[in-house]
């Protein structure tokens, strides 16, 4: 039986390390690299948008004067061309700010639009006898500035609300024209136009899905704009519009 002494063991042992040592130094072991950081939200930002709008709201007859006294519900309705819809289309900027898992800011967007609805309807009784009856209500344009909150899901994924301010140029047109008489009659063709910008206030829900610099956003707005036209007879509108993008 072979033994080994203290003093060979502790040689072995020495001799061991020094076979082990060169190869750990040749090939020393790396570092732990530390996880990546999450995705920053923080900045601002430009982009371009295009979507899909609509409203419930018509214009509505409120008064008949003169010689159209009295044919309000008769030979003219009480309301024409309701339920606008079209497509909206521009661009959107604003900034961000991050606090762990929230992110804030603000940002306006801007569009051109073709939102509109129109309706002629004839209609007949009453001193004038039968009346063709057209309105045609149109938004031309439509932005908001809104301050935006909302909760990252995961690192791409932000949930938010918003809110703030709405406005928009919005255009009616009306007219109401007697069968069978010359526009000379008294009464016989009254129209009117007009075209004013307004201010309302908007509402928005959305989701934004970001990957690198780039993200993409689902905006659901609801929005209201009131307006007025005084012509011939009295007609307004409520332009309410819903819209997402």
């Amino acid at each position: 039986m072979t033994r080994i002494t203290p003093t060979l063991a502790a040689f072995a042992l020495a001799a061991l390390a020094a076979l082990v040592e060169p190869a750990t130094a040749a090939d020393p072991l790396l570092p732990l690299r530390p996880a990546p950081p999450a995705m920053s939200w923080y900045g601002s930002f430009i982009g371009i948008q295009a979507g899909y709008a609509w409203g419930s709201e018509a214009v509505e007859f409120t008064n008949a004067t003169g010689a159209l006294a009295g044919t309000l519900g008769v030979t003219i309705p009480r309301a024409l061309a309701q339920n606008p819809a079209g497509f909206v289309g521009g661009a959107q900027w604003g900034s961000n700010w991050q606090s762990d898992r929230f992110v804030y800011g603000f940002f306006s967007d801007f569009s051109y639009s073709d939102i509109r609805a129109s309706e002629t309807l004839a209609l007949g009784g009453g001193a004038l006898g039968t009346r063709s009856n057209f309105a045609e209500q149109r938004l031309m344009w439509f932005g908001t500035s809104r301050l935006r909150g909302g909760y990252l899901v995961s690192d791409n994924l932000l949930l938010y609300g918003s809110g703030g301010l709405a406005s928009g140029t919005t255009e009616v047109t009306v007219s109401n024209n007697a069968a069978g008489l010359p526009c000379s009659f008294a009464g016989a063709c009254p129209f009117g136009s007009d075209s004013k910008t307004r201010y309302g206030w908007a509402l928005g829900l959305g989701a934004e899905y970001a990957y690198g610099p780039w993200s993409i956003t689902l905006d659901y707005i609801w929005s209201a704009r009131c307006r007025r036209l005084g012509a011939f007879i009295g007609a307004r509108r409520c332009f309410g519009i819903s819209r997402s993008r």
